[in-house]
């Protein structure tokens, strides 16, 4: 589950939308504040950048809803005429760029993390029924027999475009898509000579540039709920400038059997939901795709398996909330991202 970032934007000399930077001592001319909203992809996207004019606001919004369409055209479960959709029925259809780059991006992070993430989990998900919110009990027999399909090793792309797979493998997206989507976003407004803006989309953030008083942004983390009906609250916010955070957690989505709470995160390699008591992983990552299947990855691995890998690849940072034998919440965070922490 990816949970709601809340993009805290605090900019000192703020007057309504326009921001004078220069008696900031920032920036060197005014800028114009804009924000963009609304709903895509099941989720919400809230995208805010400064620029020197309003005129191309309306270009840029065009832009951006092309993207969103691209994707969805590409990569959505819930549209038949998708891309994914086709392909997971068997189809031969020819597949587009955005579908090969998730695809190739994804078995990047399934062989990084030894397979803790991996998008051939597809008919798994939809057994469960956690894409559906009606929840299946699996027996150990059905969940051997939808095993049989999941492996990142064992789906390809062949010379000629065409996903080659067994039959019952089916693809996911999801934990890397939105990321993915991020990204593209933030690479357009580069594009168009936007470079001060930070992009939400379902809580895969990617900031870049800084505030008009040369401040970076201030993206803040949502703490565990007693439930997924509990109001969010925010405890720590994190300091990001040209990189992305997403934050992963089993507390807002899962349920409950013989007092054990079970995740709606599914690990590829048994089948199961998982049942460690880590509650949610925020990672830091130069891209959102990175920082969205890694987030997803160290649900699945658990705290002292993520924290080994975090060991020997530096170049990611990561703030854990989890349980400990006392039931009460405990944070372990990696140096790098200690150090990007607001202090109060």
């Amino acid at each position: 589950m990816k949970v709601n970032m809340k993009v805290i934007f605090e900019t000192v000399c703020l007057s309504f939308v326009v921001l004078i930077a220069v008696s900031c001592g920032g920036k060197q001319a005014s800028v114009e504040r804009i924000t963009l909203d609304g709903l895509i992809q099941g989720t919400y996207y809230h995208i805010v950048y400064y620029s020197p004019t309003t005129d191309n606001s309306l270009q840029v919004k065009q832009g951006i809803n092309r993207i969103f369409k691209a994707v969805d055209a590409s990569l959505s479960l819930w549209n038949e005429e998708s891309v994914l959709s086709k392909a997971n029925n068997g189809e031969n259809i020819e597949l587009d760029s955005i579908f090969i780059d998730n695809f190739n991006l994804s078995q990047e992070i399934s062989k990084l993390t030894d397979g803790a993430f991996d998008i051939t989990i597809g008919n798994l998900v939809k057994a469960y029924g956690f894409a559906n919110k009606q929840r299946i009990k699996l027996s150990d027999a059905q969940i051997d027999s939808l095993l049989q399909g999941v492996d990142y090793r064992k789906v390809a792309i062949t010379a000629d475009k065409r996903l080659k797979k067994l039959p019952v493998t089916s693809l996911d997206f999801n934990a890397i898509a939105q990321g993915y989507t991020t990204d593209l976003i933030s690479s357009y407004l580069l594009s168009v000579g936007i470079n001060d803006f930070v992009v939400d989309v379902g809580g895969e953030v990617f900031a870049h540039g800084s505030k008009p008083n040369n401040e970076a942004w201030l993206v803040a983390i949502e703490e565990p709920s007693v439930d997924s009906l509990s109001e969010q609250t925010y405890k720590k916010a994190v300091y990001l400038r040209n990189e992305s955070i997403v934050t992963s957690g089993s507390y807002r989505k899962y349920y409950v059997e013989n007092g054990i709470k079970y995740s709606h995160t599914i690990d590829p390699r048994n089948g199961k939901p998982v049942t460690h008591s880590l509650l949610s992983v925020s990672v830091i990552a130069k891209k959102s795709y990175e920082a969205d299947g890694l987030a997803t990855a160290f649900m699945v691995m658990g705290l002292e398996r993520s924290k080994a890998f975090l060991a020997h690849h530096t170049e990611y940072d990561a703030y854990f909330i989890y349980s400990d034998t006392k039931g009460n919440y405990a944070t372990y965070a990696t140096a790098g991202f200690q150090k990007k922490i607001q202090s109060n």
